[in-house]
């Protein structure tokens, strides 16, 4: 199977600053997101839908940097 629907955004999330890449194999959608500095990945979701992974993954990276930042 091959990658496709490939996609790329950068988003500031209270002052950090992330990159945030979906693409699809199969029938499965897949969302990574990115810390641009130091270039770690904060959180990957996957979903049938490519709207849900990226909502999940961002749900879940914006959790984690709110709580390594001390802004819940």
């Amino acid at each position: 199977m091959k990658t496709e629907n490939f996609t790329e955004e950068l988003h500031d999330v209270q002052g950090i600053k992330i990159r945030v890449i979906t693409y699809q194999i199969g029938n499965e959608h897949y969302c990574h997101v990115y810390n641009l500095d130091p270039g770690a990945v904060i959180a990957r979701a996957g979903s049938s839908t490519k709207d849900l992974a990226k909502q999940r993954a961002l749900q879940k990276a914006k959790q984690r940097l709110l709580s390594a930042t001390g802004n819940h």
